[in-house]
């Protein structure tokens, strides 16, 4: 028994392996500095989400192995916080806005920071030097980085490809991408489209003095990957519940630049149905595949396989729509794109055309801005699914298309 005993501990300590030194103690992001971060870096549109400005993300909890002698991609050669040289940091340079910066003073867009404020920032990475010294050269960091002087922290995992999302917003015109929001933030949609066509000359303002379809929409995200939203279309009084989930997205070194979300929801029009007055005709269902591939940093493609049901709706038997629409972005500049649809009806109901659109779109900060033109007026799944009603008969180029644009805000 006593062999077996002392069997037992051996295998016990070979199992166990040797003994491991206890992890260094991290560096903390003081409360002065967390509140800086909050209200000028780490703000919609900017250092923030999956996707931040940069690829630096700035939030609180993420701070401190996102800049803790990592090297700059904007100044290749420096460190955003230089434990060994506080004096040298990139992130100094750039809140005060030091010659020789790469791009706008920090926060863009926004007032520079206060005296106070600066000065706060340079006495706390001063500390993280002294702070190394205390600790014996290993006060720890963010990802393991070693505060040590002259030792050189590994290479920063950040890459400067791909560093933006295949898609802007959550929709190219009607198809819907695979882009989601982060949990925790409020996604607010405003899509409007003009009903007459462009062809309306200068006495109907080109279209724009004419009635118009607008959705106004609320979205939440309920974890990373999942978001849900409502909105209600004036076309037939529609209101539309949805719901968004991101399947599947690339890592961020994979050459491969796929992304897959599903999509489901349920609309209930108001509109009086002549034929049908009862409630269960007034329901319309929808699924849509969204499958989007980033084939470069600036070029973006998307397809959308998609079915909506009872989308003819004013008939005593109405029948359903499969689709297969395509789409793609163009970045002309780091925050204009082209962006093009086209969805063709393969099955069901269709209206008198495939819908179409074509656009500009504009990101500043957390807005994203998009104006086309289209053919089609509906909105909601059940509507644009069916196509357009333009560009039917022979007639001339601007009786093709109606004016039209959508506007995206995160908080």
């Amino acid at each position: 028994m006593r062999k077996i005993s002392i069997f037992v501990i051996l295998l016990a300590v070979v199992l166990a392996g040797p003994a491991r030194p206890s992890e260094p103690p991290q560096p903390s992001l003081p409360d002065n500095i967390k509140s800086i971060v909050i209200h000028n870096c780490s703000v919609s549109g900017c250092h923030q989400g999956r996707y931040p400005a940069g690829s630096l993300n700035l939030e609180p909890n993420k701070f401190i192995s996102s800049v803790l002698n990592a090297a700059s991609l904007g100044a290749p050669g420096k460190k955003i916080i230089d434990t060994a040289a506080p004096e040298k940091s990139y992130l100094l340079s750039k809140i005060k806005g030091e010659p020789g910066i790469v791009g706008a003073r920090m926060p863009a867009g926004r007032d520079p920071l206060s005296a106070d404020q600066i000065k706060a920032f340079e006495a706390w990475i001063t500390g993280l030097k002294d702070e190394s010294s205390r600790t014996g050269g290993n006060g720890g960091g963010g990802n393991g980085h070693n505060l040590q002087a002259g030792k050189e922290p590994p290479a920063a995992s950040r890459k400067p490809a791909f560093d933006i999302p295949a898609f802007w917003g959550t929709r190219i015109v009607n198809l819907p991408t695979a882009e989601t929001i982060d949990r925790g933030r409020f996604l607010f949609r405003i899509s409007h489209r003009f009903v007459p066509a462009v062809s309306s000359g200068w006495d109907g303002f080109y279209g724009l003095d004419g009635p118009a379809f607008i959705l106004p929409s609320f979205g939440y995200g309920i974890t990373d990957k999942l978001m849900v939203s409502v909105g209600r279309s004036n076309f037939n009084k529609e209101w539309e519940f949805s719901a968004g989930y991101r399947m599947f997205e690339p890592a961020r070194d994979s050459n491969l630049r796929l992304s897959g979300a599903l999509h489901a929801g349920v609309s209930l029009v108001g509109q009086d149905k002549p034929a049908d007055a009862e409630w269960s005709g007034r329901f319309r269902f929808s699924a849509l595949f969204s499958l989007s591939w980033q084939v470069t940093d600036r070029i973006s493609l998307l397809a959308v396989p998609g079915f909506a049901s009872n989308t003819n709706y004013w008939q005593p038997d109405s029948e359903g729509t499969f689709s297969f629409g395509l789409g793609g972005r163009a970045l002309v500049f780091d925050d204009v794109s082209v962006i093009a649809e086209w969805v063709p009806v393969l099955a069901g109901y269709k209206d008198y055309i495939n819908g179409w659109g074509l656009g500009v779109e504009k990101k500043i900060g957390g807005h994203v801005f998009q104006v086309f033109i289209t053919n089609c007026y509906g909105l909601t799944a059940a509507q644009y699914l069916v196509g357009g009603d333009l560009g039917r008969f022979k007639t001339g180029l601007f009786d093709k298309f109606r004016l039209g644009f959508n506007i995206f805000r995160i908080l």
